[in-house]
């Protein structure tokens, strides 16, 4: 029996029903304001991707790419480069990721640096329109969330990255609307998320090259398993909820009907695209509302460093995994250190790129400050965790008072920011990273809108203009 007849008889196999709905999917469908969210998940993306073009680790991608395959079929953002697609979306998405600014989903993934380099490389090379990039960014993110956020949560509690062991499903959904899979096909290019990657959170922790590509290693992923089923070699529509197979492996305990309704409940009425949250700061998700909480009472009480005797923060128990006190040397380690983050926050009154850098790190003043964190578990918000978070900070001050703030993430789904203020984002990124002519064409091409450009004419030159020597 071939993989082909195999497949037909599970027709309800949830891999089946998602790629039968990414096939389905038309603009007609789509709400407005679903729309205008992909404009700003590309403009958010592209910012990020920016914020750190000409570093070591952006030169380092492009000789791999450049070395590995040449083949001009994609360009290699932010230069006049053009290499192969996989390499082009595996370095476009490794650097989409390396600021820790690029936005997400809760207890989803981080959908745009996983799957848009993908889309947008095999859009440049087989000339697909807008319609279908759009189509296609909206389809990653409804499949990889919609699998990913059964398994999230117990990734989380088992120290696993979960963006970087689930990206790859959203980066398959777009990279097969953009290639045109049928339903049978597209379901057989997901059944090979059988070798999605385990993703531990160590290298983050220790500043490692790898942490990056969480994000680019899904794009790889995303163009070789829709090329691997285009060309009939197809992996098990059924992996999902099969016996044994991937829910099962990464901790799913329910029924597979169970699995089934909650994977494609409200599809198509439900947007996961809408559910994205921005990040403010350029460090951790998790990271944000402890951040935003020590910038309010600092400048809301008029505090220096100096008034401070102590920072608390409360929040859910896996928090403290960020919580380790470590001491940071690399721009990575601090994203990823809530010790580090608040205790810049608390003495440079920002958490920029500038925070980030060697200066900062060094700083003997950040370096003190951040003994002086300490992290509890607060017993409500535990209990309130996955489905709503936040942290309280506590100041104790030298002069006997005591503050404190809660906080949510800023630009959170339910606060997201609309298209000027993410432009206040944006656009001082981009002036730093290339001229204020360059920087303003960016902001027109969004504010009129991915669609204005049939044929994206415009985005792929304003892609491939050099912003680095």
């Amino acid at each position: 029996m071939s993989n082909t007849d195999s497949h037909a008889q599970h027709p309800q196999a949830i891999f089946a029903a998602l790629s039968g709905f990414v096939n389905d999917l038309t603009l007609e469908a789509l709400p407005v304001s679903v729309v205008q969210r992909v404009d700003l998940v590309v403009m958010d993306l592209i910012g990020s991707t920016w914020s750190v073009l000409g570093g070591r680790g952006a030169r380092a991608l492009w000789r791999y790419s450049r070395t590995m395959n040449p083949s001009p079929e994609a360009t290699l953002w932010g230069t006049p480069h053009k290499v192969a697609v996989a390499e082009a979306a595996t370095t476009n998405g490794a650097l989409g990721y390396e600021a820790e600014f690029d936005d997400g989903n809760s207890l989803g993934g981080h959908w745009g640096s996983s799957s848009i380099p993908s889309i947008l490389a095999l859009a440049q090379r087989n000339g697909a329109s807008a319609a279908e990039v759009v189509l296609a960014i909206v389809a990653a993110y409804e499949v990889g969330n919609r699998v990913s956020r059964l398994v999230a949560k117990g990734l989380l509690d088992r120290g696993i990255h979960f963006p970087g062991t689930m990206g790859a499903l959203a980066a398959i959904a777009g990279a097969g609307r953009i290639m045109r899979l049928d339903r049978d096909t597209l379901a057989g290019a997901l059944g090979h998320a059988a070798l999605l990657p385990v993703a531990p959170y160590f290298p983050g922790h220790v500043g490692a090259d790898t942490k990056n590509l969480y994000s680019g290693w899904p794009n790889h992923c995303g163009i070789h398993f829709t090329a691997l089923a285009q060309a009939g070699y197809l992996g098990p529509a059924g992996l999902l909820e099969g016996r044994d197979g991937l829910a099962s492996a990464l901790g799913w305990q329910g029924k597979p009907e169970e699995l089934a309704a909650l994977a494609l409940g409200g599809l198509g009425r439900n947007w996961a695209i809408s559910e994205t949250y921005f990040k403010a700061y350029p460090c951790c998700r998790w990271l944000q509302a402890p951040v935003q909480g020590v910038l309010d009472l600092m400048a809301s009480n008029g505090l220096s460093p100096f008034d401070v005797a102590d920072i608390r923060v409360l929040g859910a128990a896996f928090l403290a995994m960020y919580a380790t006190g470590e001491p940071c040397t690399l721009p990575i380690q601090g994203k990823y250190s809530l010790s580090y983050c608040v205790a810049a926050a608390a003495v440079r009154g920002a958490l920029g790129q500038a925070e980030f850098d060697q200066a900062a790190l060094g700083d003997p003043v950040i370096a003190e400050v951040s003994q002086r964190v300490e992290f509890g578990v607060d017993a409500q918000l535990e209990a309130q965790f996955p489905g709503r978070y936040a942290t309280i900070v506590e100041l104790a001050l030298r002069d006997g008072r005591r503050l404190r703030s809660q906080n949510v993430p800023p630009w959170g789904p339910d606060n997201p920011p609309d298209l000027d203020a993410l432009a206040g984002k944006f656009m001082p990124i981009m002036r730093k990273a290339c001229s204020d002519a360059l920087a303003n064409d960016w902001l027109a091409l969004f504010r009129r809108g991915l669609l204005a450009d049939p044929h994206l004419t415009r985005l792929f030159e304003l892609l491939q203009r050099s912003v680095v020597d």
